[in-house]
């Protein structure tokens, strides 16, 4: 752990927006793996995917879900 609480860092960190664009720069894999992470941490309504790699995310809210809600998500 650093001196400034440096060590204690999230897993994800939310834009604070309805809308994000995520581009994965050509790999899919990368794209679905970011696209999961948000699922799990985010209130997804709608995703818009751009050929080739790309995609636009819309969110229900601005909530971003607890470590332990996200832990309950992943063991279900």
């Amino acid at each position: 752990m650093g001196l400034f609480g440096g060590g204690n860092k999230k897993e994800f960190v939310s834009n604070g927006k309805l809308f994000e664009y995520i581009s994965a720069c050509g790999d899919s894999k990368k794209l679905e793996d970011e696209l999961e992470k948000r699922y799990l941490y985010r209130n997804i309504e709608d995703i818009q995917y751009l050929p080739p790699t790309d995609a636009v995310v819309k969110y229900k809210d601005l909530k971003v879900r607890s470590e332990e809600e996200v832990a309950e998500i992943r063991r279900q």
